[in-house]
């Protein structure tokens, strides 16, 4: 892998942030625009946009960094498919649903699909490094983890939805997302399942706390806002985790191996 592979993914990356920005400009400068003036009222209200500026920021950042770790294009393109696929699938469900919402109103907004394709890419990246430097902490541990993923993803998901969504539709999503975790498990993937959960949890608590999508729970119940991160962590982590799954599938390549 050279500096300019590097370079290469690192420019397909903002060109692909940019071009989502330049499709949508008119909610780029709202956004801008809210921000300002946020930033002009001063007191708390300038405190929690710096905030809310500075995660965004740690994410992009992030992405621009961990991406390019790796360039494998033809794995890549495996899973940004098959991410960009199972996100857009999973959107158009929860958005016409009612289990989300997004401020726009858009069911699905095609401007969020691109964020399903780069977080599995860090996702991935992430769990290699972690694999490497604290998978030694995992030894003995990985199939409860693994399992312990299961159970939990299945019992949270069915909590939260059955409320609000038990249609066919919903039943079809969960299988969907839950034969990632079946299909050939490997307790090895624990590492994938663990990053996940962290790094969804940032995004999720980035996008509830300013209003950029909202879980129906978060009208319901006192605290509902934690437990749609809690809902988001589960639900998002086992789409990541498919994606990559099918990816490997397509590709040939057991992670047993």
């Amino acid at each position: 892998m050279t500096s300019r592979q590097r370079l290469l993914y690192a420019a397909l990356i903002v060109a692909l942030m940019g071009g989502v920005a330049l499709w949508r400009m008119d909610l780029f400068l709202q956004a801008f625009h809210v921000t300002m003036r946020q930033l002009e009222r001063g007191g708390p209200a300038r405190w929690r946009i710096l905030g809310e500026v500075v995660l965004f920021g740690a994410i992009l950042l992030m992405t621009l960094r961990v991406v390019p770790l790796r360039v494998e294009p033809k794995r890549d393109a495996a899973v940004a498919l098959s991410a960009t696929l199972l996100g857009w699938i999973v959107e158009a469900w929860g958005t016409r649903t009612g289990v989300w919402s997004y401020y726009t109103g858009e069911q699905p907004p095609l401007w969020v699909v691109p964020g399903w394709t780069l977080g599995a890419l860090v996702i991935g990246r992430v769990a290699e490094e972690v694999e490497v430097r604290w998978g030694g902490l995992l030894e003995g541990r990985r199939p409860l983890v693994y399992w312990g993923f299961v159970f939990a993803f299945t019992a949270v998901f069915w909590a939260f939805v059955l409320p609000a969504a038990p249609r066919p539709s919903s039943l079809a999503v969960f299988l969907l997302l839950l034969a990632g975790l079946l299909v050939r498990p490997d307790p090895k993937d624990a590492a994938v399942l663990l990053t996940g959960l962290a790094y969804v949890f940032i995004a999720d608590f980035w996008g509830t706390t300013n209003g950029c999508w909202a879980y129906y729970v978060q009208r319901r119940v006192p605290g509902g806002i934690a437990l749609g991160i809690l809902y988001g962590m589960f639900l998002d982590t086992a789409l990541v985790f498919a994606s990559i799954k099918a990816a490997r599938l397509a590709l040939g390549f057991d992670r047993r191996q």
